[in-house]
């Protein structure tokens, strides 16, 4: 994930959630805090290093376990840009010019359309490939951006010898959250901020968002993605909340109104987000322990890093 700010729950229940769940199930697990990445997009990255220790801080509160997980923060491992630039030697123009999310990115970000993020899923690649990663989680949407850095993989393997792995897709199983303005459009910090329900929001302003929240025409609290598309995102975002079928949410507010629902949204996002919020700040009270975490994830990732670089270099002829 990127330190480009605030978290929301879109974020957590799309991706970091997921990776909770997941820790587990893996003999090595690596959660990077994509910083580089971050800079294709920051028009102001004054408050990136604060950005990279609040997400850091947010993945710990949120049950990133660090006995189970090697959390890092990429640009500390300068091999992930040293991987990049040969990766980039043997990567067709064309591949990254057709790239869907790079066309999406374009659009969202016009004043952004630089190098960085043209060759974004180049470093992508050389982050997952310098790992030799098996298998990487990832949303529907992310999808074309693997399968480049599987491309890639097979293109530097042919040329060079069999160096890097072709990590496997572990598709995520997606809610789908929307803007609380505009349910057309996915949750994003860029749409505003009264569009985005934020992880780490006070009680007072998760009330003053939901309950400025865009509805449906009509009085029926029901899921329908087609008619009542404001109505189904909050349904999704309850659902999440209080760990009910959206059906069984449906059948209780039956006749109700829509300011009752949203009432209780409310609070079913502030009991829902309390331990977290609580466990951030336990950790932000100790700024030792969190560098900490991270120094001794830098030293992991960079054992495994130097390993692989050694044996790309040589292969590629390089002294």
């Amino acid at each position: 994930m990127r330190p480009t700010g605030a978290l929301h729950v879109g974020n957590y229940f799309g991706a970091l959630l997921p990776l909770v769940k997941l820790q587990d199930k893996a003999d090595g697990f690596f959660v990077m805090i994509a910083d580089l990445h971050a800079l294709t997009t920051l028009e102001d990255s004054k408050n990136l290093k604060k950005n990279t220790f609040n997400l850091a801080a947010a993945y710990l509160a949120a049950g990133i376990n660090p006995e189970r997980a090697v959390i890092f923060v990429q640009s500390q491992i300068p091999q992930h840009a040293e991987l990049a630039t040969i990766l980039g030697m043997i990567t067709p123009l064309s591949m990254l010019e057709l790239n869907p999310v790079y066309k999406e990115m374009r659009e969202e970000h016009p004043g952004q359309n630089n190098l960085g993020l043209l060759a974004y899923p180049v470093l992508q690649a050389a982050d997952i490939l310098l790992y030799q990663t098996t298998h990487v989680p990832v949303g529907k949407d992310q999808e074309p951006h693997l399968e480049i850095s599987r491309e890639i993989a097979r293109k530097f393997n042919a040329r060079f010898g069999e160096i890097f792995l072709e990590p496997k897709v572990v598709l995520q199983k997606e809610s789908k959250i929307f803007s609380l303005q505009d349910p057309s459009k996915k949750m994003s910090k860029s749409h505003g901020e009264k569009s985005y329900l934020g992880l780490f929001d006070s009680p007072q302003k998760i009330r003053e968002k939901i309950k400025i929240s865009v509805t449906d025409s009509g009085k029926e609290i029901k899921d329908d993605s087609s008619k009542k598309p404001a109505i189904s995102n909050l349904l999704t975002l309850y659902s999440l909340f209080a760990g009910q079928p959206v059906k069984e949410i449906e059948k209780r507010y039956e006749g109700r109104g829509y300011a009752e629902f949203k009432k209780d949204l409310a609070e079913a996002a502030i009991d829902y987000l309390k331990p977290i919020q609580e466990k951030r700040k336990g950790i932000e009270k100790n700024p030792d322990y969190l560098e900490d975490v991270l120094e001794q994830g830098r030293e992991k990732a960079q054992k495994i890093a130097l390993a692989t670089m050694e044996k790309v270099r040589k292969s590629a002829g390089l002294i």
